[in-house]
């Protein structure tokens, strides 16, 4: 309602009244108003005055608290981070697992199929092998039948073309001077480092006899072709023949490996020289296995060691089929060694003189050697030997043939070998036939008559 409405309702006497009301209710409300407001204040003021008092009085606890809380924030959010990168690791690590097993099983499957295709390519090398080998048998076959039959052609018409025909390496060499030369010399040099591996591995393992000998108190007497037990067959005990007699096939079998070995470390040099370890292999098998062999055949030597170890004829003669096999597998296994020696005179090793270096380096001086070592066996009395003794000897000499032929086989078969493109010049060593004679003859002058051992 409007001032001016109240004014003429109210009257002039009411209306100032009214007004003077609604001016004090006005005061009223402005001093109440007035007063809360000092009061909030004050009540403000001492609220802050309050906290900052306690403020001021837990200051370092609150601080500490603060600090703890800090500390327990970082600790919780280092826990969470390691264990987010534990996570990240294991993930990582489950990733790799799941890798390498993805690649197990390609590998599996790979090799599975290797192994298919291998068990394939297999059966088609042993097909081809077997055709091979039976397309070589039959032309093996073919070939024995031509020349027998050209044989029997020879026998029938036999003339003085027949024996040219037979020996025409042989007219070869008798017609042309320069390559008989080179047979002569290439014989000779391997002859002279035949005799002289021998000699060595043979007075090597008698002086080892004769000084353990002296071990038992046996006298002895030191012949060039035997060791002369000059003691009373009651003195002879098992320990004693099993020692004594199987020293010399026992030196001979270390000998020979020792000497193998020599051979494979200087066998693609040219010298001359290492043939002297592949024939002293050679002497070392003989001397082992031939007399095992000729010693359980005649009873001999060797043999006795055996019949002292109480095998019966079945055990001797297994010892005797062993022996056999060995020395021909040995003859197999060194063919390409002897071929390998041919280095010393020529630059390659072909079909074409294969031939050569086979009959003028392995062949001609065994057969030679044998003859040889023989004769030089042949005492000048027979008063401390017997005719059984010095066959036994002849004999185990003869078993290098068990290792030749196969050698001279096996020499056939292998294929062409080149060496180097240096001049080779085929020249005798006389130096090397010079010791062996000297050797041989010192030897049987010194050892002749015989030299005691033990009295």
């Amino acid at each position: 309602m409007k001032d001016s409405m109240k004014r003429k309702l109210l009257g002039k006497t009411l209306y100032p009244i009214y007004r003077r009301m609604r001016f004090l209710s006005y005061k009223r409300k402005q001093l109440a108003k007035a007063k809360k407001l000092s009061i909030s204040s004050e009540k403000k003021t001492k609220q802050a005055e309050s906290l900052e008092r306690k403020k001021q009085k837990r200051s370092f606890g609150y601080r500490i608290y603060r600090a703890y809380r800090i500390l327990k924030y970082l600790s919780k959010r280092r826990k969470v981070v390691r264990k987010q990168q534990r996570e990240r690791i294991k993930a990582k690590q489950e990733e790799k697992k799941q890798e390498k097993l993805e690649i197990k099983i390609r590998l599996k499957e790979k090799s599975a199929q290797d192994q298919i295709l291998d068990k394939e390519r297999l059966k088609d090398e042993k097909h081809e092998k077997i055709e091979t080998k039976l397309e070589r048998k039959q032309l093996r076959k073919e070939k024995r039948k031509e020349r027998f039959n050209a044989f029997k052609h020879d026998i029938k018409t036999f003339d003085r073309n027949t024996l040219k025909r037979w020996f025409s390496w042989i007219v070869y060499l008798a017609e042309n001077k320069n390559e008989r030369n080179n047979f002569m010399v290439i014989s000779i040099n391997s002859l002279t480092l035949f005799l002289l591996s021998y000699a060595t591995i043979y007075i090597i393992s008698q002086f080892i006899t004769v000084w353990i000998s002296l071990s038992f108190d046996y006298k002895t007497i030191f012949y060039y072709y035997k060791i002369y037990y000059n003691i009373e067959s009651s003195q002879w005990s098992a320990d004693s023949v099993k020692i004594l007699f199987s020293i010399m096939p026992i030196t001979g079998l270390i000998l020979g490996t020792i000497f193998i070995i020599i051979y494979s470390t200087f066998k693609n040099e040219a010298g001359s020289f290492k043939l002297f370890f592949l024939w002293g292999f050679v002497h070392g098998m003989v001397m082992f296995f031939g007399s095992l062999l000729m010693g359980t055949l005649l009873n001999k030597d060797f043999g006795w060691v055996i019949a002292y170890l109480y095998y019966r004829d079945t055990g001797k003669m297994i010892f005797s089929i062993i022996s056999i096999f060995a020395l021909i597998s040995i003859g197999g296994f060194i063919a390409k060694s002897f071929i390998i020696s041919g280095n010393t005179y020529l630059n390659y090793v072909d079909k074409g003189n294969r031939k050569f270096i086979m009959y003028s380096q392995v062949l001609v001086p065994a057969i030679l050697g044998i003859i040889l070592l023989a004769l030089f066996k042949i005492p000048n009395d027979f008063y401390n030997i017997t005719m059984d003794e010095l066959f036994y000897e002849i004999m185990k000499l003869s078993t290098i043939i068990l290792l030749i032929i196969p050698l001279v086989i096996s020499i056939n078969t292998i294929n062409e070998i080149y060496f180097d493109e240096e001049p080779r010049k085929i020249s005798l060593k006389w130096k090397y036939l010079l010791i062996t004679v000297i050797i041989f003859t010192a030897f049987r002058f010194i050892f002749g008559s015989g030299i005691p051992f033990g009295e």
